[in-house]
């Protein structure tokens, strides 16, 4: 089993006045849910605990959602909103499998009730709309995390598509060799689920292929991951890369 410690980081700005107000606005906000206290936000449900840094307005806040949101194609008028930000919340913690993942994104949502008006996963580089994020919490499935946490429609200078933030759910990314975009990603896409999914023992040179009509591809393990030695964006849990099997 993988013992490795993953840490998750959500940044949530908002338009709040004070320090205290922040305080204030999560107890009176998730009365019974969580608290505020001594830089570590705590779920009173479940005594799990996650750490909480309030930082002063970050002109930069707009440009950096703007690129992350590109994905969920978030809007100016939305990007004007966040640039109206007084205060940014870092919230922290350690995951790396599916139940701590969920548990983060509680926490988030339990910020943005609060007064904050969006939400970026900085260890994966994806931004929502506070909207967004609390209606994939409240219809809530399992497949749901991913959208949260994994974006896996990132081109390499080679042209070759990789994913960035599965190792929030506990599970290696990909990267997908010699195949035109729009396949790279649907094939991107149904084996990150297919692994978040059914949660297979895969090896180095298994076959995978999406559909029956499609050909196979085969896995083996990426050892020069892209965000190698980035503590956010690298995979400690690994790299599978898939490239189309010699006919």
């Amino acid at each position: 089993m993988n013992t490795e410690k993953i840490k998750t980081v959500l940044c949530i700005p908002g338009n709040w006045n004070s320090r205290e107000e922040i305080v204030n606005s999560i107890a009176k906000e998730n009365l019974n849910q969580f608290i505020f206290a001594g830089m570590v936000l705590l779920n009173l449900k479940t005594n799990k605990g996650f750490e909480l840094e309030i930082c002063e307005r970050d002109e930069r806040m707009k440009t950096s959602f703007k690129y992350a949101g590109m994905i969920n194609q978030l809007s100016e008028e939305y990007l004007d909103e966040i640039d109206q930000h007084n205060f940014v919340i870092y919230l922290s913690g350690e995951t790396g499998n599916l139940e701590s993942a969920k548990e983060i994104a509680e926490a988030g949502k339990a910020i943005l009730k609060s007064g904050g008006t969006g939400i970026k996963v900085e260890s994966a580089g994806k931004a929502f709309n506070k909207k967004h994020w609390i209606d994939l919490l409240t219809n809530y499935e399992e497949s749901n995390l991913y959208e949260m946490f994994v974006l896996d429609a990132i081109a390499n200078k080679n042209g070759n598509i990789y994913s960035c933030g599965m190792h929030n759910l506990g599970l290696k990314d990909t990267i997908i060799i010699g195949e035109e975009f729009d396949n790279a990603i649907t094939l991107m896409k149904t084996f990150n689920y297919f692994n978040l999914m059914d949660k297979p023992e895969l090896k180095e040179n298994d076959t995978f292929s999406p559909r029956e009509d499609w050909p196979s591809f085969i896995i083996t393990e990426e050892k020069n991951q892209p965000y190698g030695g980035n503590e956010l964006f690298e995979n400690k849990f690994g790299m599978w890369s898939l490239e189309k099997a010699s006919r």
